[in-house]
């Protein structure tokens, strides 16, 4: 199996070093490695040419490849068109795997071929240490195909992030790249397409770090509905979606509730807003929602602020 690891680069001088160390350092090891700079403004490049030069003999190939700035979608899906490999490992430049990750990762392709997505649980860490653990929804040690993942009871964490996830290549002939017009939530959207049309497979074991306080992190930078996937419901509207009825009233709710809460918190995006509401399909929507979002605005806030009382004793 041939395996191309893919790593989005923007200003990450102080992380990426150890990204890659972590990927060199693989008991098994990759195809190739494929780290696509995104017009980095800081010494990120340079650092990825200092460790290329430093680590000619580790037997991996490592291409720099250099890009205008168009955000973390445009160059993973640079990367991906580029990569050679059966399979897309995704690595985010500021996080770290176990030494064994890819070797469990080829395992899992190996025992679950039905699969479309491989994913590996990861450990969120603040200084090195474990800041929470987040419930998967699903029995402990799971090691299998993820069943009903838009109804695990007690799921809080989406099971799968950006440095996480092993995906058979020929799935992006079906689905798409990542949308380009997303700053946030973009893997979010791409999971959610993968797993609306086939099987995926996760493992709890914790084999990835996710460093919360890394270099220019995206998640603690202000979030503008405009570029979050809330704001494009309307973009699984097709056949290729709406026939997994089950996925497609999911995933309208799941856009109204983040919508709602802009809507009602912030007046800054009030005008954002009513355009990501205008692509819901109320069809599939509790009645509350038309009030929230038809009613006058006073009184829709009223009626919003009633309903997070009750939901909150």
């Amino acid at each position: 199996m041939s395996l191309s690891v893919v790593i989005p680069l923007y200003n990450k001088e102080t992380n990426i070093g150890s990204t890659l160390q972590s990927v060199v350092e693989q008991s098994v090891a990759p195809s190739e490695v494929l780290v696509v700079d995104d017009g980095s403004t800081d010494q990120s490049a340079q650092v990825v040419q200092t460790f290329i030069q430093s680590h000619k003999d580790c037997g991996i190939p490592i291409h720099l490849i250099r890009k205008s700035n168009g955000g973390v979608c445009s160059a993973r899906n640079t990367g991906i068109r580029e990569a050679q490999g059966e399979y897309i490992a995704l690595l985010d430049a500021d996080d770290i795997w176990d030494k064994n990750y890819l070797k469990e990762q080829l395992s899992l392709i190996h025992d679950f071929p039905e699969a479309r997505m491989w994913g590996i649980n990861y450990a969120e860490v603040y200084g090195g240490k474990p800041v929470r653990q987040l419930r998967t929804g699903l029995p402990e040690g799971h090691r299998g195909y993820v069943p009903n993942y838009f109804h695990l009871p007690n799921r809080t964490s989406d099971l799968f992030c950006s440095s996480s996830v092993v995906i058979d290549k020929k799935v992006f002939r079906q689905v798409g790249m990542f949308d380009e017009r997303l700053r946030y939530s973009e893997d979010n959207d791409m999971w959610f397409r993968i797993i609306a049309t086939g099987k995926v497979v996760f493992y709890d074991r914790y084999m990835v770090y996710y460093r919360y306080d890394a270099q220019n992190r995206a998640m603690n930078q202000p979030r503008l509905l405009r570029y979050w996937l809330p704001s494009y419901a309307d973009k699984y509207r097709q056949p290729l979606y709406m026939q997994n009825s089950e996925f497609y009233e999911w995933v309208q709710r799941w856009c109204a509730i983040k919508i709602k809460h802009t809507y009602f918190a912030d007046k800054t995006q009030y005008a954002d807003a009513r355009t990501a509401i205008s692509k819901l399909d109320f069809e599939q929507l509790p009645f509350k929602y038309r009030l929230f979002f038809h009613l006058p605005y006073s009184i829709a806030k009223i009626l919003y602020q009633l309903d997070e009382k009750r939901r909150s004793r």
